[in-house]
């Protein structure tokens, strides 16, 4: 009997030498490679870059989805580039605090002089010049501002001051079925008329643009189309004028990978301001702004600017072209083994975590 347990004391000691050493094997196995970082399928013009495998996985198409329209209003916020429901100023009512309600309203649709106010009371909020409405919502208590653009402002009577806010577009987005994180960077692509929201928790993209007295909202691709491409000096402008295309506005092209063929034409969109280039099916804008000249790319193009990050940049086909990740890579069975050890490891461990707490409770009560 004494030997029987003797001989198993020494089974189970070499079995836990044995399990000792093959799980310090397999701890040491190399660690799973890392998922592949996107790759784009670029123009050929561009040498191109990391082309996709036969078995590489889209993750989306580079071309812009519509998703809802919203009302002029949140032009102000746009301008301002501030998405939030937020208080710009307040007005002191003065005498116009006993004013009647009809005699308040009329006040402020005649009496105000509300490009000078804003002047005075939020120099950084764009108020644009002209006579100005007043939408009455609440007799003498609520209302709405809207300027000649068509931005407008809520105004609220509280106490004996109104208080001049800017609407609310996230709520259009949620509104929507859209939830926009805190985390989100803003830009403006073409003043007045496109504007860029990235969301970094959600790495999206949403594009605003303009059109036909409403602002049309975009979902981009999950990464941001590059509508800017480069700039050049003021002194282009004459040749230009004349429907000549300069050598520099060429080089910028040449720069950026996408160089014009001897097909490209200019032609003037706004004397002066704004004039359109045509190569193929590859459409540029080209406007005046302030002591340079700004090259936009048309998003009707064939081919569109996708930048992934800092490093990858791309050409992409706007219908078909698509940012590819590589497949998952296949891991050994030694990392297999792995795998499922660490994940053994962290049950038991959770386990008598649990089995503490439990413990604990029963010693308090």
């Amino acid at each position: 009997m004494k030997s029987l347990i003797k001989g198993l004391l020494w089974l189970i000691f070499i079995l836990t030498i044995i399990g000792f050493c093959a799980s310090v094997y397999i701890l040491n196995a190399p660690a799973a490679p890392k998922d592949g970082e996107a790759k784009l399928q670029v123009h050929q013009r561009t040498a191109l870059r990391g082309r996709p495998t036969v078995n590489s996985r889209p993750i989306l198409y580079t071309k812009d989805v519509f998703i809802f329209s919203i009302n002029k209003q949140h032009l102000s916020n746009l301008n301002s580039g501030i998405l939030n429901r937020e208080l710009l100023f307040s007005i002191a009512l003065g005498q116009r605090t006993n004013f009647s309600p009809e005699l308040l309203d009329k006040e402020l649709q005649q009496k105000f002089d509300w490009m000078q106010t804003f002047l005075n009371s939020a120099p950084d909020i764009k108020f644009s010049s002209g006579k100005p409405t007043i939408k009455v919502i609440l007799s003498g208590n609520d209302w709405i501002l809207t300027d000649k653009s068509g931005a407008s402002f809520i105004i609220e009577k509280v106490g004996n001051q109104l208080d001049v806010y800017l609407p609310d577009l996230r709520e259009e987005f949620n509104n929507n079925k859209i939830s926009l994180s805190e985390n989100l960077e803003f830009s403006i692509e073409k003043v007045g008329t496109q504007w860029m929201i990235k969301d970094r928790d959600t790495t999206q993209v949403y594009e605003i643009r303009l059109k036909n007295n409403k602002l049309d909202v975009f979902q981009q691709s999950k990464y941001p189309i590059q509508t800017y491409l480069f700039k050049v000096d003021i002194a282009s402008l004459e040749s230009i004028s004349n429907g000549n295309i300069t050598q520099d506005i060429k080089n910028g092209f040449s720069n950026i990978k996408a160089p014009l063929t001897s097909k490209a034409i200019l032609t003037s969109v706004e004397i002066g301001v704004k004039w359109k280039i045509t190569d193929g099916y590859q459409f540029y804008q080209i406007h005046k702004e302030e002591n340079s000249l700004k090259v936009y790319l048309d998003l009707d193009s064939s081919w569109i600017l996708v930048r992934v990050n800092d490093t990858l940049k791309g050409w992409v086909q706007r219908i078909t072209g698509t940012i590819h990740t590589p497949p998952k890579p296949v891991l050994s069975s030694r990392q297999q083994l792995k795998v499922k050890l660490l994940t053994l490891f962290g049950q038991i461990n959770e386990m008598m975590g649990n089995s503490d707490a439990t413990d604990t409770d029963i010693t308090e009560k």
